[in-house]
């Protein structure tokens, strides 16, 4: 008889909950043993912080805005330099009455879909290009040169890609493009990049101080296992970083916050620890789904997407199997005519959630 795995559930594999954190950020929370230790506020600007990730970045204090997570990041800002872009310009202001086209955002037809999603329901228009297994899970820089002749735009990159886990576009394209367009804006979304080792790619964060129209965005979410504690920053322009730090107050950063994130960064063991395990995790659920005929689509983060091809079955069909079963998935809503049914993605949980996981899953597609 098959061995039962003890579980606490349910357990949500659906949502992009970080992988572990840093044992540097378990001996800063048990620093704090003392009724007092958090009574104090630490600067204003975080400082010590601003100081780390410009060290590790390769930026300037000034090219760095800290907010709660990299989502909020997102929400508040990409609109803002889009507004900032039409509003800059008479023809700009015209062609945006008319048509809603003055200054798109452009990405691939299978990103992180809540971008596209929020920039249509503002009113704003999207313009996504192929992305899909004919364009090997990438951007072609070509479609992207195609558009951008067109006229200018914001070029949205997830690189790694969610929910591909692929590059969008690799460093060096991306440099091409930031000085064939200079009057566009690239916002690079590096949330996953530190799941990759810099022998295979090089964040672009170092670029910022260079290029007047880059953007690069950081979590502490994802591969430093710091979800809970919401902790993102943003490099850009200087003045475009004085006018978001100016719609905030102070002090973003609490103290035990910024003594986590100094802790994560300055960890040197964490990321070669966190690239063993993933690359383990990833195996362990990869053999059980290609067993049934499911692709997977090669990741370099902490999740898989997958496909059903040759049946009826979705990825919404297998997400309320899972369900059923205490494990939650991600299944994806249509994006403007955009349908993505045949896929679902599953975010690598710990040890024994994966067990589960892969248990439940020869079960249901056994049947």
């Amino acid at each position: 008889m098959e061995e039962q795995i003890k579980i606490n559930l349910p357990i949500n594999l659906g949502l992009n909950d970080g992988t572990i954190c840093p044992q540097s950020c378990i001996d800063v929370m048990q620093a704090h043993k003392s009724i007092t230790s958090l009574r104090n506020y630490t600067s204003s600007l975080n400082n010590p912080v601003l100081d780390v990730i410009s060290e590790v970045d390769g930026v300037q204090p000034e090219n760095i805005y800290l907010a709660h997570g990299s989502g909020p990041i997102l929400k508040q800002c990409i609109p803002h330099l889009v507004k900032s872009k039409i509003t800059g310009s008479a023809s700009k202001m015209f062609k945006h009455l008319i048509s809603r086209n003055a200054f798109p955002i452009i990405s691939g037809r299978l990103t992180y879909f809540k971008v596209p999603l929020k920039a249509g329901n503002a009113g704003l228009q999207i313009k996504l290009l192929p992305l899909d297994q004919h364009t090997n899970w990438k951007l072609r820089v070509e479609d992207v040169v195609e558009t951008l002749n067109q006229g200018d735009g914001l070029v949205y990159i997830c690189n790694p890609n969610n929910p591909t886990g692929q590059l969008m576009l690799t460093r060096e394209e991306i440099i091409s493009l930031l000085e064939q367009y200079p009057k566009s804006i690239f916002w690079v979304d590096e949330a996953y990049v530190q799941y990759i080792d810099r022998s295979e790619h090089q964040p672009l964060s170092d670029l910022v101080p260079k290029y007047n129209n880059l953007f690069v965005s950081r979590t502490f979410s994802f591969a430093y296992g710091l979800a809970g504690v919401r902790m993102g920053y943003l490099l850009g322009p200087p003045e475009y970083i004085s006018e978001f730090r100016s719609q905030v107050t102070d002090y973003c950063f609490g103290t035990l916050q910024e003594q986590l994130a100094i802790a994560a960064l300055t960890d040197k063991e964490h990321l070669p620890k966190l690239h063993a395990m993933t690359a383990k995790d990833a195996a362990q659920i990869t053999e059980v789904l290609e067993k049934h005929g499911i692709e997977v689509i090669p990741s370099k983060t902490h999740f898989l997407l997958c496909r059903f091809s040759g049946t009826r079955r979705t990825g919404k069909w297998l997400a309320e199997q899972l369900l059923e079963r205490g494990i939650k998935i991600k299944h994806f809503v249509p994006v403007q005519n955009e349908r993505y049914d045949e896929f679902f993605r599953i975010t690598l949980g710990v040890d024994e959630e994966n067990d589960y996981l892969c248990q439940q899953l020869d079960a249901i597609l056994s049947n």
